[in-house]
């Protein structure tokens, strides 16, 4: 913990220094924003090394507005040889630099950030990310054709609601306090509809 102009600022080793609000301490989405801009993620030690003997692809890329720029979150999707079952989908970090070389989020992350798999179907699954007061939810399809698209729930730039939109382009963003980055303040998103229109807007969320 540092002090800045008489301000606390948590300030994890080669990353950014974060405010801490006294209000409440224990939000989680300051922790992660503040370990997410790292230069080297936290990396769990049960965390496995070795992916499936399955197909895997990547689903959804998450660019941020703070932190180490060659770090992006990514949701990756394993299917059977057959593309006939979605096995599992995972978040976790790539790391631009080294070939988009993937790494755990970490114990530590995962404990200050609620992190939720759920099944639906043979072919299909949710992600729930839950940080700052906030839950977005990633439900992750495997399509008849064998490819494996991120659908959410989306409030447009227009003022438009559109409750299923598949994923183009996602970027998380900071809520900030005199520049620093405090917290989750939206996920902003680039979608297709069902009838091929492109959106923008921001992926709605449940509060928490």
């Amino acid at each position: 913990m540092v002090k800045i102009a008489g301000a606390e600022f948590f300030a994890p080793a080669g990353g950014l220094p974060v405010m801490v609000d006294p209000m409440n301490l224990a939000l989680p989405g300051v922790l992660w924003l503040a370990l997410g801009a790292s230069a080297e993620p936290v990396v769990a030690v049960e965390a496995a090394t070795e992916e499936p003997a399955l197909a895997a692809s990547e689903v959804v890329r998450v660019k941020r507005d703070f932190g180490k720029p060659h770090f992006d979150l990514v949701i990756d999707a394993w299917t059977d040889a057959a593309a006939a079952r979605l096995h599992r989908a995972q978040l976790w970090w790539s790391n631009t630099s080294e070939a988009d070389r993937r790494k755990p989020l970490g114990a530590l992350i995962e404990r200050m950030v609620r992190l939720q798999y759920r099944r639906l179907s043979s072919t299909s699954l949710t992600v729930a990310v839950a940080g700052d007061g906030k839950e977005f939810t990633f439900t992750v399809e495997l399509a008849s054709d064998g490819r494996v698209h991120a659908y959410v729930a989306i409030d447009t730039d227009g003022g438009r609601h559109i409750p299923r939109c598949r994923t183009d382009g996602v970027r998380l963003l900071a809520r900030r306090v005199l520049g620093m980055p405090v917290g989750i303040a939206s996920i902003a998103v680039t979608c297709t509809d069902a009838g091929g229109a492109v959106h923008s807007g921001q992926v709605r969320h449940r509060e928490v």
